[in-house]
């Protein structure tokens, strides 16, 4: 377009001041948006962050508080004794397992001309002679020391034990042994599990405590135990068996406060089982299971105690395989102050049948050898391979037909 002369050319200032504010403007709604994006991306980042870091410390301390708690079930509290320890389960349910511990008297100190002391609890018929420790004067390590067991029949005082060596005067000494609950309750410790208050306690001689009352609000929701003898099978809860369990499956699960839950299992050998040491203190109408007569690597009669002139023991090993192997053991005493002796014992071989006797004569405190009974070993209860020879095969159960005497305890070996 031609513009005549002298004319101003149209100014084009308003047009591109107006594009100018419009581009500006979505550059700020498109910032606007990225910014939103950003902020609800680093919102959500934090917000993931922070819940994923509280399950965390949830699950450390579920983690922290389970472990703690099994351990002290299972090893003990600080200064007490865990299921580990367990001499014997006298009682038991899925919540629940009353026990024997080990018990150990430390309040005697040797004084000058004394060598016998009197212990404070009752030891159990059948089981060994405590052991003994000594800490001398100026020392800080109690040491094992010889000590005797002093034989006072069917006397229901309190047991003695006599040393065999001297000491020096105000050494300390401490018994441990194999109590009897049944004499005095207070050995026994109690582990259960209080579905109200969702906590494990454990009661004793100091009185009742939870194990591990810890600050974090974590509690127990569920709780079973199963219980097992030396060849891994499950035995009743409860049952006229409990003293045969040698192994304890322990379960829980545990709660937080934000309702985070974990599971804990564990399998716990009872160490100081009878079972494990291969020495059953036994009584009257008492049966448990034995290897059979070629599996069988060691079987006697020993810790032997409580004996009055003419008592009996009388055993009967039953297949259903074979014949019941029946062993009569008939023991004497000469006085009341005397030695017990093994005066005779007979073999049945069927139960009725008389196959073999013999009168060894020895002191009680020997034992008897069951593995070695008559010629060759002919009529005894293990395998010999000699034609004729008395053989239990298959499952074999010992059962205590008979006894008199006070305590007797029987060593069996696979």
């Amino acid at each position: 377009m031609n513009i005549p002369a002298g004319a101003k050319e149209p100014m084009s200032f308003s047009v591109e001041r107006q594009s100018s504010r419009g581009f500006t403007l979505l550059e700020l709604i498109v910032a606007l948006s990225v910014s939103v994006m950003i902020a609800s991306a680093l919102y959500f980042s934090l917000k993931t962050a922070l819940e994923s870091w509280a399950v965390s410390q949830d699950q450390l301390i579920l983690q922290q508080v389970s472990s703690r708690i099994m351990e002290e079930l299972v090893e003990g509290p600080l200064g007490g004794n865990g299921l580990r320890d367990v001499l014997e389960v006298v009682d038991c349910s899925p919540v629940m397992a009353v026990t024997v511990m080990p018990w150990t008297d430390d309040t005697h100190d040797v004084s000058s001309g004394i060598s016998v002391y009197t212990l404070n609890k009752h030891i159990k018929p059948g089981t060994n002679a405590p052991i003994a420790e000594a800490l001398l004067p100026e020392s800080n390590e109690y040491k094992v020391v010889p000590v005797t067991l002093i034989e006072k029949g069917k006397s229901e005082d309190y047991p003695q034990a006599g040393l065999d060596i001297s000491l020096p005067a105000a050494s300390r000494l401490r018994f441990t042994y194999y109590p009897d609950y049944k004499n005095d309750v207070d050995v026994l410790t109690t582990f259960r599990y209080d579905p109200e208050e969702q906590a494990v306690f454990v009661e004793d001689k100091d009185g009742t405590r939870e194990l591990y009352a810890n600050p974090f609000g974590v509690k127990i929701t569920e709780f079973r135990m199963r219980f097992f003898d030396s060849g891994n099978n499950e035995l009743e809860a409860g049952g006229d068996d409990v003293s045969a369990v040698t192994g304890i499956e322990v379960a829980f699960r545990a709660r937080s406060e934000n309702g985070t839950e974990r599971e804990t299992i564990t399998f716990v050998s009872l160490r100081n089982a009878p079972m494990h040491s291969g020495i059953v203190p036994v009584k009257e109408g008492m049966r448990f299971a034995i290897p059979d007569s070629k599996e069988i690597r060691a079987l006697s009669l020993c810790n032997l105690s409580g004996i009055d002139n003419g008592d009996s023991i009388i055993l009967e090993a039953r297949s259903e395989h074979s014949r019941t192997w029946r062993l009569k053991v008939q023991f004497s005493k000469l006085s009341s102050a005397g030695k017990p002796i093994i005066e005779s014992y007979t073999v049945e071989y069927p139960s009725g049948n008389k196959v073999f006797s013999e009168r060894p004569r020895i002191p009680a405190e020997f034992g008897l050898n069951l593995l070695n009974l008559g010629p060759n070993g002919r009529y005894d209860y293990g395998f010999n391979d000699i034609d004729g020879e008395i053989l239990l095969t298959g499952k074999v159960t010992l059962e205590v037909d008979k006894m008199d005497i006070g305590g007797a305890a029987i060593f069996v070996r696979p």
